[in-house]
């Protein structure tokens, strides 16, 4: 019987066979741990309708009986919750549950809820798998409103109000033409964020038989994540694909389709949102939420992160004073302690050079208590141009004044941010001096821990270094004029 396509969303229910590569590749990557910690949250009263597990009583009167099992299927599902119970309590191996779950207690079929709750685990166990974006969810201006600063003003009315049911509602309606997919929005309750899961199925089918059918595309890449920091107006946004997967147009463009549709579903009548760049991008969950986390709007980072982590007594001006106070008081409790009783312990001889002293002391002052290379919070990447007008002498620039300026290099691949628009050719035409393509690339495992070691070393002069070396503009990506990291439209970058 043919059927026609519809316009419903993939619900909860909906099974993916065990042998799908979605399942494979997700349920294999996580941890005995993670295993059993997703079977019993399937097998609490609230998810066991669309998480049913395969129960003695599910088992046809055409199915041999004589057929050697794997594993017996259970009597009821406080006996399952029992058995894991049991497998929690003790030790063993990933693959024991594995095959338990997708052969045995599962062999039906993994729904499409547990799928996303596998994909989110995985997710929380490795927060660096990832690479994100933030995005900064704006008000569109109203030419019929007064138009306020957002930063300098208490009022909070920029931000719209967080309804769960009625934004996956808005979210749904505004999708629904475009593709189907299967949403699964949930609070983490170990961190300040609310993750959104979006899995885009491309056929206009919403039937069990269309969702059981296996892409082979090697760049298809169907699940979109999307983060919200509690209090916060920065959204996440990632493809979740394997490590290492280079992701091709198609998954760009649906994670741009959903991404185009997220303020829309914010919006109502008296009030129109859009999302905007913030040119910062990082793999850290943990640097995204330093950076653009819950009260972080105004790129307090490198030095001025002091009076973000509250390390001043009562105020802000009494910051220095009161560090060198509890100093004092260190040293002089230091010096007034005896030893105790027994031979003494002997001290490591670390003696420092006044000049390393002072270095260590500019680094602290520059950087503050950030960039530090066990904080967590490290960027791997930092990407800058510079447009600076090239220092010549007053000779080489009458050479230079008949010479037009280059135009970009061609570049194979895609485009990247710091690629000049035509208003910065056009004001590089302006200058009076030669304005070279210059791009500076700082990579490694924490990008601002490393320069606050070099300036500690006193390889990297730490009084005369620009601030945007130290991260307080607080980008990954953006163009550089006069030591100061160039702000467009109000966003600093590019």
């Amino acid at each position: 019987m043919a059927t026609a396509p519809d316009y419903k969303n993939v619900s909860h229910s909906h099974r993916l066979p065990v042998a799908h590569r979605e399942v494979q590749r997700t349920f294999t990557k996580l941890s005995r741990q993670s295993l059993i910690s997703l079977a019993q949250q399937w097998l609490s009263k609230k998810n066991r309708d669309f998480c049913k597990p395969f129960l003695l009583g599910d088992r046809g009167e055409n199915d041999d009986e004589d057929e050697e099992e794997l594993y017996e299927p259970a009597q009821s599902v406080e006996e399952l919750q029992e058995t894991y119970k049991q497998l929690a309590a003790r030790k063993g191996g990933r693959r024991e549950v594995l095959d338990r779950i997708l052969d045995g207690d599962w062999r039906t079929g993994v729904s499409m809820y547990q799928l996303a709750t596998a994909e989110i685990q995985y997710l929380l166990d490795h927060p660096n798998a990832l690479r994100w974006t933030a995005k900064r969810l704006t008000k569109i201006p109203n030419a019929r409103s007064a138009i306020t600063d957002m930063e300098v003003t208490n009022d909070s009315d920029h931000l719209p109000r967080f309804q769960a049911q009625t934004f996956m509602s808005n979210l749904a309606r505004e999708l629904t033409p475009l593709m189907k997919a299967h949403y699964l929005i949930t609070r983490i309750k170990t961190s300040p964020m609310t993750i959104l899961r979006v899995y885009i199925h491309d056929s206009p089918y919403s039937n069990e038989a269309s969702l059981a059918a296996d892409s082979h595309s090697t760049d298809s890449a169907k699940a979109v994540f999307f983060i919200w920091p509690n209090g916060s107006p920065f959204v996440y946004s990632s493809l979740a694909t394997l490590t290492g997967q280079v992701v091709g147009d198609d998954g760009r463009h649906l994670r741009d389709i959903v991404q185009q549709a997220i303020p829309k579903a914010f919006s109502r009548p008296s009030a129109r949102y859009q999302l905007t760049g913030t040119n910062f991008t990082t793999k850290s969950l943990d640097a995204l939420l330093t950076y653009r986390g819950p009260g972080k709007s105004n790129a307090a980072a490198g030095g001025w992160s002091i009076f973000q982590d509250h390390n001043f007594s009562q105020n802000a001006l009494d910051f220095i004073t009161a560090q060198r106070s509890d100093g004092q008081d260190k040293n002089t409790s230091n010096n007034g302690t005896k030893p105790g009783p027994g031979r003494p312990k002997r001290t490591l001889d670390t003696i420092e050079t006044p000049e390393a002293k002072r270095r260590k002391a500019v680094a602290q002052g520059r950087f503050g208590s950030s960039a530090q290379p066990d904080d967590g919070q490290g960027l791997e990447r930092v990407e800058v141009r510079i447009d600076d007008p090239f220092p010549s002498s007053a000779e080489v620039d009458d050479d230079r004044s008949n010479i037009d300026q280059p135009a970009n290099p061609i570049r194979r691949g895609r485009p990247s941010l710091l690629d000049r628009t035509a208003e910065d050719l056009e004001e590089i035409q302006n200058e009076e001096g030669w304005v070279p393509n210059v791009r500076i690339t700082f990579q490694g495992t924490h990008v601002f821990a490393g320069i606050r070691q070099l300036v500690e070393e006193g390889i990297v002069d730490g009084e005369k270094m620009p601030g945007w070396m130290t991260g307080e503009a607080g980008v990954t990506v953006g163009a550089v004029r006069d030591g100061r990291m160039r702000t467009k439209e109000g966003v600093p970058g590019v």
